[in-house]
């Protein structure tokens, strides 16, 4: 897309390869190879520095980026800050978590009397952790000029719990790289690690063992499922302090033998889903985007998921894969029976998922939506300007 080239600085406190990183550094590689400037800043000597080296991004060097607030680390960050944003031209400073952006608005008002055209401030909000003390509400209020959200539910919780007003929020969903999910990857090596023959019904799920991601409620669903269909297993992937409860749940519910635990996966999470016919996911993760649910559609996958987050945006009910009542086991396990039972079905939902990948949630599209968003925020500001000067 023909556009103006930009400097572009990104701000990331995401120490590990979790939650918001990958969505943050995949859009600044994207920037990049769209030929813009864009440099990144995260804490030095963290995984996400080190993957971003190995991505070629240029990183703004040696900030401690720390979210728990410690004094001189948080003035030697606003002072490296405020110091590169003086040195070099930028026109927009975007923020990724509550940590940086409370850095780049400070940095940013410290700017301010010794610049005519500082940056605009944009902020995507992952999730948002239900704060609703003064400083948060303020931060979001009046802490950046725009807001990007990955879902419509966070859009619509900004308007209604935070007031923001409309037109200072954008809806940018989630993406994924299809050229490394697609459904020409095969899993015959992830079944027969697990001794799984080609024809064993098998569902999965891709998430951290937490509290919060459904994996009870999926344990008692699978148990009504395995009832009907004694072939079928589940393969939960992931790691969390919650895997001995949902591990007491499995012995719990005599599923000792069909429920399999991956671990962590993430070199081969392509196979992991291939080998798949079913994948259910039951609340977004730390980054909101749900970007384990359109990996598995990019693979072809049939789909269960809740309604919640940005789910309901992704899963189109009977379409791409069936949506189902967050609270009811009983509603999940006919869900995953039914495409089990049809497996026909279910491939074709999987073909009509991997399309709609392709259509709304290509990195690509995800880039020129972003910089779309970039150039109309430049443009307003220049009109503004302008009016003002009349």
């Amino acid at each position: 897309m023909p556009m103006v080239t930009l400097s572009i600085v990104h701000v990331l406190s995401n120490r590990w390869w979790t939650g918001s990183a990958e969505p943050a550094l995949a859009l600044v590689r994207g920037l990049l190879d769209y030929g813009h400037r864009a440099v990144l800043g995260v804490p030095a000597g963290s995984q996400v520095e080190d993957l971003a080296r190995k991505m070629g991004i240029p990183l703004i060097e040696g900030l401690h980026l720390n979210p728990r607030f410690h004094p001189w680390a948080w003035l030697h960050d606003l002072r490296r800050l405020n110091t590169f944003l003086r040195r070099v031209p930028i026109d927009i400073l975007h923020t990724h978590l509550s940590h940086d952006h409370w850095l780049g608005a400070c940095a940013l008002a410290a700017l301010n009397p010794t610049r005519r055209r500082p940056p605009v401030h944009v902020r995507t909000i992952h999730t948002l952790r239900r704060r609703n003390s003064r400083p948060y509400r303020w931060l979001l209020q009046h802490g950046a000029d725009h807001l990007i959200t990955v879902s419509t539910a966070l859009q619509q919780e900004l308007l209604d719990t935070y007031h923001i007003p409309a037109p200072r929020l954008t809806i940018v969903p989630g993406a994924v790289d299809s050229h490394r999910f697609h459904p020409q990857i095969a899993g015959d090596s992830i079944r027969d690690e697990f001794g799984l023959g080609p024809e064993t019904p098998l569902v999965g799920i891709v998430a951290r063992i937490a509290p919060s991601r459904g994996h009870l409620l999926l344990i008692e669903a699978f148990a009504q499922v395995h009832a009907a269909i004694p072939e079928a297993r589940l393969l939960i992937v992931g790691k969390g302090e919650f895997r001995p409860r949902v591990e007491q749940q499995v012995r719990d519910c005599g599923l000792v033998d069909a429920v399999m635990f991956a671990g962590y996966r993430e070199e081969d999470l392509p196979e992991i889903l291939a080998a798949l016919q079913v994948f259910v996911l039951l609340a977004p993760g730390s980054e909101g985007s749900c970007r384990a649910v359109l990996e598995a559609m990019a693979m072809g996958k049939a789909v269960v998921a809740a309604r919640a987050g940005a789910l309901g945006d992704i899963v189109l009910d009977g379409e791409t894969g069936l949506v189902v009542d967050p609270l009811s086991p009983t509603a999940l396990a006919h869900a995953i029976s039914r495409l089990l039972r049809a497996p026909e079905q279910a491939q074709q939902m999987g073909w009509r998922g991997r399309l709609r990948v392709e259509r709304d949630f290509s990195r690509q599209r995800q880039v020129e939506d972003v910089l779309r968003l970039y150039d109309w925020l430049l443009a307003s500001r220049r009109r503004s300007r302008a009016a003002r000067r009349r």
